[in-house]
């Protein structure tokens, strides 16, 4: 699996604070976050059509698309925002683009959902925003078990159940439940997606190949 430096993704007040004014959210608005190339297979579509859903009994809540359509066309991001215009939510459902602060863009979120349809291999977004300290909830495909099975606290769903999706929003609303959840979470992380872990396994595979010699 990939590795990251852990400590880069540490979530900081001032920058939540400096991108929900960027981007207009209220300070004690509720923040359903996504990060991803924006294509088909991520699962976008299936998350916004959830969030609407959900929506409808959470006037309080805003869904943060963060990606661009890199090596694809726009039409797919177009159908995103058509939708998000047929409904009125121009101003609950914010899409700016590609991101390179995404230590604070996780900071500004409340919850953050990854519903990919197809194989996603150690996907860097999503161990990033697993040690943000973020309540995550991941597609129950295949290629993810092995991110899941060493974060227990991870909630799974079926990414065309829309439902499911919604009732995560809704278990989320719960601050007690989200800031416990998240420190699990970022321990998780920590011990096992962090940089310095890969390189002891990397370290320990050097030296078992050097005493076989």
């Amino acid at each position: 699996m990939n590795g990251i430096k852990t400590e880069t993704f540490i979530p900081n007040k001032e920058s939540r604070l400096k991108i929900r004014h960027e981007l207009k959210i209220p300070l004690d608005g509720y923040v359903i976050g996504h990060v991803a190339r924006i294509t088909p297979w991520k699962g976008q579509d299936l998350l916004l059509k959830a969030f609407i859903n959900y929506s409808r009994q959470n006037t309080n809540a805003y869904l943060l698309l963060i990606g661009a359509p890199l090596f694809d066309n726009n039409h797919y991001s177009n159908s995103i925002i058509k939708i998000i215009e047929s409904h009125s939510l121009m101003h609950r459902v914010i899409m700016p683009g590609y991101r390179n602060d995404l230590q604070a863009m996780y900071s500004a979120m409340d919850l953050f959902l990854y519903p990919p349809i197809e194989k996603d291999t150690s996907p860097l977004a999503l161990l990033s925003a697993i040690s943000s300290g973020l309540p995550v909830g991941v597609s129950n495909i295949d290629c993810l078990t092995e991110i899941v099975d060493k974060c227990n606290d991870i909630d799974i769903f079926n990414p065309k159940k829309l439902d499911e999706m919604s009732a995560l929003m809704k278990k989320y609303e719960n601050d007690e439940i989200r800031k416990k959840i998240g420190l699990l979470n970022r321990e998780a992380g920590k011990n096992n997606f962090d940089i310095s872990i890969h390189g002891q396994k990397f370290q320990r595979i050097i030296e078992q190949n050097r005493k076989g010699i």
